[in-house]
């Protein structure tokens, strides 16, 4: 019997059915899967931010895609091993320590672990961890972000306790198997978790700003207060958002989640 993993689509509808109420087993007919499936992936990659657990389909995409990736790369998904590098990370120890300093776990070699870092799988990509003494990756120009618009520390503080409809974070999926550049733009409201994902041809920051426009548009306007989202180059165009829904975007710091 062949196994298929959910899909990001799945995984946006699993959200729907989830924070409706519905339980493993009808979630599991209605997806036309094993209630063990949705049990399994519920349990695996549910966010930890509230007094409640909760569900979101592109944070679930990128845990999967961040195990699957392990995997590929020979490694099994282990969070002792990951663990125990985030540890030597922090106490300043360079890739190559960590890799030739003998350990009973098995460890990656150090040119994987600088990978790792890079790709945010380690001490969430936070590179002021590394001494810069040894080898590094170069970038060219500012790696494809930007520097202007208002930092989320700029952000009014009342934001974060969740009590106002109307702000926002957006962000972007996309597949982890590299054939398309297709992709998802994904708009989650603070307050009540509500969650829009639009499937768009590219991340260029033109599709993406056309989509979250269309998409919040057709709310009233005091729905859309701010938008919060990384510096990733499709957002780019955020001063044509904030104009077409008369809104505040703030931007996250780097390797910071928000």
């Amino acid at each position: 019997m062949n196994y298929t993993h959910l899909s990001i689509e799945e995984r946006a509808c699993l959200r729907k059915y989830y924070v409706e109420g519905k339980s493993f087993r009808e979630i599991a007919r209605l997806l036309g899967r094993n209630v063990s499936t949705i049990s399994r992936e519920i349990n695996r990659n549910y966010t930890h931010r509230y007094a409640i657990n909760t569900y979101y389909p592109h944070t679930a995409q990128k845990k999967y895609l961040l195990r699957r990736s392990f995997c590929h790369r020979g490694m099994f998904w282990n969070e002792e091993v990951i663990a125990y590098i985030n540890e030597k990370l922090q106490l300043t120890w360079s890739p190559e320590q960590i890799a030739s300093t003998p350990c009973a776990l098995k460890l990656p070699s150090f040119k994987t672990i600088y990978r790792w870092i890079y790709e945010k799988y380690l001490v969430k990509g936070n590179v002021n961890v590394l001494r810069r003494k040894g080898k590094t990756r170069k970038r060219l120009g500012n790696g494809g972000r930007f520097t202007t618009g208002k930092s989320i520390r700029k952000r009014d503080k009342s934001v974060y306790n969740r009590k106002e409809f109307g702000h926002w974070e957006a962000d972007t999926v996309v597949s982890g198997r590299g054939k398309t550049k297709a992709c998802f733009a994904t708009i989650a409201e603070r307050k009540t978790r509500y969650y829009i994902a639009i499937k768009i041809p590219n991340r260029n920051s033109e599709t993406m700003a056309n989509a979250i426009i269309k998409a919040l548009s057709k709310l009233p306007q005091s729905a859309v207060k701010t938008i919060t989202c990384d510096r990733g180059s499709e957002f780019a165009d955020w001063r044509r958002i904030e104009k077409e829904l008369n809104c505040d975007m703030y931007f996250a710091d780097p390797y910071c989640a928000w």
